[in-house]
């Protein structure tokens, strides 16, 4: 991503950042609930999708880019819904003096 502010013509993309909150369950257990923190509009940068042999048959990474404008409260520990799909914050990148967030983002699934 270049060093030029980002441009309201190419957030096409709606992500929902999430962050999650511990709590104690009805039987004395620790529950981690997920809230949603924040929607923001962002540009996709890269979308790879990779299938790879596990244990139990095929395991699909799916990794995603994005950039946002600058937001500090966005921490590693959260996570992006983004296409009805649950991401987890891999990289960070401020981009610029603060002008916007480079968002690396990876799932795993079946």
């Amino acid at each position: 991503m270049k060093n030029a502010p980002v441009r309201a013509g190419s957030l096409l993309e709606k992500l929902t950042v999430e962050r999650a909150a511990t709590a104690v369950g009805d039987f004395g257990n620790t529950v981690t609930l997920w809230t949603p923190l924040f929607d923001v509009r962002a540009e996709l940068l890269d979308h790879t999708q990779e299938e790879e042999p596990a244990d139990t048959g095929s395991r699909i990474t799916v990794k995603a880019s994005f950039s946002i404008r600058y937001t500090p409260t966005l921490k590693m520990s959260d996570r992006v819904i983004w296409g009805g799909e649950t991401f987890d914050i891999v990289g960070l990148k401020i981009v610029g003096r603060k002008q916007g967030l480079q968002v690396d983002c990876r799932r795993i699934g079946p």
